[in-house]
């Protein structure tokens, strides 16, 4: 069976080039990419979101952030609209558009997500760390150091002047330790990982 595979973009910034993808195609792997913006189509729909809330939005797209958030301070705030991480966007795409040629390995730059993946169930997909993909074939890895991520902080600042950024656990623990604000902000961006996905332990080893 035809096995094709996606690379998530902060795999492709840390590990990609020439070389990574003439290794998987040594292994039999065939690397895919999506066609449509999902990025923008994921913005849209926070605008959507914010613009009938009636609090404050939070950022789902970090799976990780949005539990601990919830699992730590359970703030009475903010609303969790049901927006799939842009990464879930691309697989349903792919796998819509790849049903019945083949197999589809889909990489994800933490285990938050590949477990938030996996829960999909969808037929003839795995979701599996980048690391994890590598192990597996024996994929020999160039890692270059990112000062920041590819989808960096700030991913919504076009919609709305009233959000707040807190791309770390420690902004996070600082901000709902904190008496809640008297004018709450539009929308706040949640990333669990310092600056990113970057930092994630799919794709750092020795993450946290």
């Amino acid at each position: 069976m035809k096995q094709y595979v996606w690379l998530n973009p902060v795999s492709v910034a840390m590990y990609g080039g020439d070389d990574l993808i003439a290794q998987l195609k040594a292994k039999g792997m065939e690397p895919v990419e999506c066609r449509l913006d999902h990025a923008g189509f994921v913005r849209e729909k926070y605008r959507h979101a914010m613009g009938k809330a009636g609090g404050c939005v939070a950022d789902m797209r970090c799976p990780l952030a949005v539990d601990y958030v919830k699992e730590r301070y359970a703030p009475d705030f903010l609303e969790y609209p049901p927006i799939e991480p842009i990464l879930l966007h691309c697989a349903r795409e792919l796998h819509q558009r790849l049903l019945g040629a083949g197999e589809l390995l889909v990489t994800t730059p933490c285990r938050a997500l590949k477990e938030l993946g996996t829960s999909l169930r969808l037929p003839g997909v795995e979701f599996l760390t980048f690391l994890e993909l590598a192990r597996r074939h024996g994929i020999s890895l160039h890692k270059k150091e990112l000062e920041e991520s590819p989808i960096p902080p700030g991913f919504f600042a076009e919609l709305n002047d009233r959000i707040e950024i807190l791309d770390s656990r420690v902004k996070m623990d600082d901000y709902f330790s904190a008496p809640a604000p008297k004018t709450l902000p539009a929308l706040l961006e949640l990333l669990y990982c310092e600056g990113g996905c970057h930092r994630g332990d799919g794709v750092w080893e020795g993450a946290e």
